[in-house]
Parts: structure tokens; C-alpha cells; sequence
């Protein structure tokens, strides 16, 4: 029963030490504590400290006890030993999960609870700097290009609990003002509407109408893959139809079959000339105009003759 029993524990800290190397590996990658992040920064940390089950040392501090061999000295010895390994797993947690800087600073603290009260002292206050800083980023903050609506909004929504923490909470209308200064450009008409609609009322009311319209345009935007695809079936290189006998002809022509502009050739650009090109022989021409050859009527030294009298 003793052997089994210390192998069930053996195997629970085990366990717990891999676990607290995993969290602290996934600290080591995300958001540390950088001075400007406190607030966000302490519930997270919180979080993790829960979950390691190392929460209660931030709160309480257990003084090593003294040596004797009674069942109470032995109790207090247990609970000092336990409480020492947890404050251990979360002094090396908050160093994790600060910035370089940040941790040299505090590395010198040997109780996870003291360091905490020193981290809530110097960046837990709101100072004015601060609450100014926080104030003209939120007054001047505008949707980024690269983010849909609903990340937009978030980032809003973020800002404005900022501000409630340190002090400064604004109305639903200085809320909702924000939302619409904060627009692009090319959203001029959804500012138009925000504005002179009386049921928007709150931040989540501009919020719903504006993640609505986002879907309308997205919905009403054109597929241009499908349209492209459909267009280069249709027609050949560069726009041009390939004729049957070699070339191409542009799309949309509208040429009569026999025009002479468009006379057979093949590929290599042999065949008959068109008939503007051939030289015509005068020898065998006759002129309309007096009867004789050699020369067309409109080169003739005759008097011109009426339609009637060359009929005749």
C-alpha cells in the first residue's frame, strides 16, 4: 500500500513538472508583460497560475517551521513544503512571461506574492501619462485594411475597457460617435446612416449595422475567377478568332464574304492578290465611252456621251 501510494504521488508531480514546462514553453511565445499591458497581462498570468494550481501562493506567504517530532510539527512541515513548490512554479511563471527588461528588474524576488505586489505598484496604477496615452490612441484609432469589420469592432471594444480601468468610462453616445469617426473613407455612406438613424442607440447597434452591410457588399461583389475563366474560353489569343486557313481575324468583324480586302491566303502567305493589287492590261480594255481600246472611258479625249447615246 506504502509502495503504491509513493508511486502515485511520484507519477502526480511528475506530471505537474511537465505540465509547468509546457506553460511556460507556450510563455516564452506569446504576449509577455511589457509595461503598457498590465491589465490584460495579470487576469491571463492568473489564469495560468489556476490551472497550475499555484494561485494561493499570490495571496499568502508560509514561514519555514521549526524542527520537532510531533504530529504538528510534522503537519507544518508538509504544508511549508508544499507551499514552497508552488511558490516556486509561480515565480518561475511571472518571470516567464515578462519581457527581458521586465524580469532582470524582478528576479531578485524569492516570494511569488511580494513580486506580484511590486508588479501591481509600479505598472497596476493608472497614471495621467497613461490615461492620456490611452485617451488620444482611441480618439484617433481608424479601421486597418487588412481588418474585416468584426475585428474592427473588437479592437473598439478593447479600447474602451482600457479606458473604463484606468477611470474613464464613456456614454453609449460618445461610444457610438467613436464608431463612425473611426470609418474609412469609402464608408462615407455608412456614416451618413449611423448618424442620422435614431435607433442606433449603442455601440452594439452600430455594430450590427455595419457588420450587415460588410456582408451585403461582400455578397453583392462579383466572382471576377469565374468571369475571367468563362471570358478566355470564348475567345482566342489576344482577342482574335483563329480563321480556318491560318491567322486570325478580330472578333466582331462584320466583312462581306466576297470582300476583296479579304482575299485567301494560306499560312506562308501565298495565294491569289487581293484585286485592288492586280495590274490591269489597257490593251484589252474597251472605253465605255467611245468604243475604242486601249484606254478607260475616264481617260478619254471624246466628248462624253450621254447614258442614251452610248446605248444606241
Amino acid at each position: 500500500m506504502c509502495i503504491y501510494v509513493f508511486i502515485r504521488d511520484t507519477y502526480f508531480f511528475v506530471k505537474m513538472a511537465s505540465a509547468s514546462k509546457n506553460i511556460v514553453l507556450e510563455l516564452n511565445k506569446g504576449e509577455k508583460l511589457n509595461g503598457d499591458n498590465y491589465e490584460i497581462w495579470s487576469l491571463k498570468i492568473q489564469y495560468v497560475l489556476e490551472e497550475q494550481e499555484a494561485l494561493e501562493v499570490l495571496n499568502n506567504i508560509l514561514t519555514e517551521p521549526e524542527d520537532g517530532n510531533t504530529l504538528q510539527h510534522r503537519r507544518d512541515r508538509e504544508a511549508f513544503e508544499a507551499w514552497k513548490k508552488k511558490n516556486s512554479t509561480a515565480r518561475i511563471t511571472l518571470l516567464s512571461s515578462m519581457e527581458n527588461d521586465i524580469m532582470r528588474e524582478f528576479k531578485s524576488y524569492d516570494v511569488a506574492k511580494v513580486m506580484w505586489e511590486a508588479l501591481k505598484k509600479k505598472f497596476g496604477g493608472t497614471s495621467v501619462t497613461k490615461l492620456r496615452q490611452l485617451t488620444i490612441k482611441f480618439d484617433t484609432y481608424k479601421k486597418r485594411p487588412n481588418h474585416n469589420m468584426r475585428q474592427h469592432l473588437r479592437e473598439l471594444s478593447n479600447m474602451i475597457s482600457e479606458l473604463r480601468e484606468a477611470g474613464h468610462i464613456l456614454t453609449d453616445e460618445q461610444q457610438v460617435q467613436a464608431v463612425i469617426r473611426s470609418l474609412p473613407y469609402n464608408w462615407e455612406h455608412m456614416k451618413v446612416n449611423l448618424t442620422h438613424n435614431e435607433n442606433i442607440k449603442t455601440l452594439n447597434d452600430a455594430g450590427r449595422h455595419l457588420e450587415l452591410e460588410e456582408d451585403r457588399i461582400e455578397a453583392s461583389r462579383p466572382d471576377t475567377d469565374v468571369y475571367m475563366a468563362s471570358s478566355s474560353n470564348k475567345r482566342g489569343h489576344s482577342g482574335y478568332k483563329r480563321k480556318p486557313y491560318g491567322g486570325y481575324k478580330r472578333q466582331g468583324s462584320k466583312r462581306a464574304k466576297g470582300d476583296h480586302h479579304y482575299a485567301k491566303y494560306d499560312h506562308h502567305g501565298k495565294g491569289k492578290a487581293p484585286m485592288a493589287h492586280q495590274k490591269k492590261n489597257k490593251a484589252k480594255l474597251k472605253c465605255y465611252n467611245c468604243r475604242k481600246k486601249g484606254h478607260f472611258a475616264r481617260e478619254c479625249n471624246e466628248p462624253k456621251k450621254t447614258q442614251e447615246q452610248q446605248t444606241m
